[in-house]
This record gives C-alpha cells, structure tokens and sequence, in this order.
C-alpha cells in the first residue's frame, strides 16, 4: 500500500464501562468484559495525506456476548468504546468509516478520520478494512 506508521498509542484495561458510552456502555454494565486494548495510530498514506486509526479489541466471557455486542455497536447512534487518549488536533473521528470483526469472543472495532491532507474516501475506508485484521496486541 506504500503507507507508514507515524505515531501508535496503545492502552489495556480491564474494564470497558469506563471506556465506552451510550449503550455500549450500559451494555457493559450488564455484560462485563475480560479484557480491552485500544490504539490509535497515524499513517502517511504516501501521497502527503494522514489518517488517524482508531482500533479497539474488546474480550468478552463468552462468544455469544461478543456476537450481542457486535450486533449493538454495529447500529449508528448506539455507542462505542472511546479512543485511547486525547483525540488528535485535526482528527474528525465521525462514525462513518468504521469496520468490525468477530472472532469468537473477541470484537475488533476500527474507525479512521482524516488527520492531515485530504485522504480519499476509499483510503479512510481501506484504514478500516485492514485494522480489524490486526491481532490482538
């Protein structure tokens, strides 16, 4: 793809509650998880334009309570699990490039913004598609 890492910032918690709002969170509250990690990276895309990627790994009990989470964070307005540190001067992290992955109790949950240039759309959604491939950290 000819895209370099820029910065990476990465976090583990053990409670999402905390990390998350809307109904994700209440979500939480009544299903607990094991594990989350989050991290946030910026790419160049090699033509001058960065993107900001938001990734989160969220560990669930059971599979079934990551399938009825993925079903909830999947619906626009319902919430989601916060971005690991402060929100990048520029970045306009909107919902509407986002992707997520279910892998038996684990949900992967990504979102990209336009952090610098104009990254093209299909750049934003192509952010997406390969950070919910990433393995847990």
């Amino acid at each position: 793809m000819g895209w370099r890492r820029l910065k990476k910032t990465g976090k583990r918690e053990l409670k999402c509650g905390p990390h998350s709002y809307g109904e994700v969170q209440r979500f939480f509250l009544r299903h607990p998880c094991v594990d989350l990690d989050r991290m946030l990276v910026t790419v160049d895309d090699g033509t001058g334009n960065t993107i900001d990627v938001s990734v989160a790994w969220v560990k669930m009990p059971k599979a079934s309570e990551a399938s009825d989470l993925k079903r909830l964070i999947d619906k626009d307005g319902t919430g989601n699990v916060l971005l690991v540190g402060e929100v990048p001067p520029g970045s306009r992290f909107t919902g509407e490039n986002y992707d997520s992955r279910l892998a038996k109790k684990v949900l992967v949950v990504a979102e990209s913004a336009p952090a610098g240039g104009r990254p093209s759309e299909t750049a934003l959604e192509t952010a997406v598609e390969v950070a919910v491939e990433f393995p847990a950290p």
